[in-house]
């Protein structure tokens, strides 16, 4: 692996490191905004434990803070699968 690549994954994992700390951050302000039992029920609906019915009538419930934190978990989601990502091709190429 060239120099240049191993510069550029260590600064894509710093700034995705960077990102995920601020994402928690968020999630925990508004978290604490909706409060504890509304956190509980949006993670059923975020893990789809609802039926399709109490889904349909959840999504009606739907606030701005609720569709925050569900857009902070999905992009939390994302980073992690991202940083995975480079984590694996760090230990690919280290193995070559």
């Amino acid at each position: 692996m060239k120099a240049e690549d191993q510069e550029f994954l260590h600064g894509m994992v710093t700034q995705l490191n960077e990102s995920i700390i601020k994402l928690v951050d968020e999630e925990r302000s508004v978290a604490n905004k909706i409060g504890a039992a509304r956190v509980e029920e949006l993670r059923e609906f975020w893990k789809q434990e609802l039926s399709e019915e109490d889904e349909k009538f959840f999504k009606l419930t739907l606030d701005y803070w609720d569709k925050m934190l569900i857009r902070i978990w999905a992009r939390s989601k994302r980073l992690h699968h991202t940083r995975a990502e480079v984590g694996q091709t760090f230990m690919k190429l280290k193995s070559n």
